[in-house]
């Protein structure tokens, strides 16, 4: 990738947070559904799951930003909980990690990956948790490969369909 990214915090309810997060949710509407997603449907969801837990201080947001040629674009997103409802005590909980389609497997995911992971151990949390859909098989693979290991349920949400764990310590 010939695209120099940067990652930042951002909101995740105004732009460039607000345009990751439509992302996100248009990809997995789209795949819950199994056709692309409403802007109807984004909104809804939107409505029905808050992300006001993704800002200091009770979580962050991060967005990638490339530097292409058509400007910066917006490549990714991760929020991280430091607490809430669903969240271990003794954990920082991963959420509402994507990457957008054209740069799936060129490190964007991981970059994301890799500074909630050390921003979790730099706050001292034991572990850190997501859940996630089945179908997020790109998602799931990079978890894994990062060390994440499938765990029982920890929270209910009722769109997840396997939970992961990554032992900080």
């Amino acid at each position: 990738m010939s695209t120099t990214i940067a990652l930042h915090e951002a909101r995740p309810d105004t732009e460039p947070g607000l345009g990751a997060l439509h992302g996100y949710l248009d990809d997995v509407i789209g795949r819950m559904q199994g056709r692309p997603a409403t802007a109807d449907e984004v909104a809804a969801f939107a409505a029905q799951s808050p992300d006001e837990d993704l800002v200091a201080p009770l979580g962050t947001f991060l967005v990638a930003i490339g530097d292409g040629a058509d400007g910066d674009d917006v490549l990714g997103c991760v929020g991280l909980r430091w607490r809430g409802e669903g969240v271990p005590e003794d954990a920082a909980e991963i959420k509402r990690m994507w990457t957008a389609p054209a740069v799936r497997g060129d490190g964007v995911g991981r970059l994301l990956l890799d500074e909630v992971v050390r921003r979790a151990r730099e706050a001292g949390r034991a572990r850190l948790v997501l859940d996630s859909r089945a179908d997020l098989v790109e998602a799931r693979t990079l978890y894994e490969r990062a060390g994440f290991v499938e765990v029982e349920p920890y929270n209910g949400n009722p769109h997840a369909q396997v939970w992961y764990a990554l032992d900080l310590s």
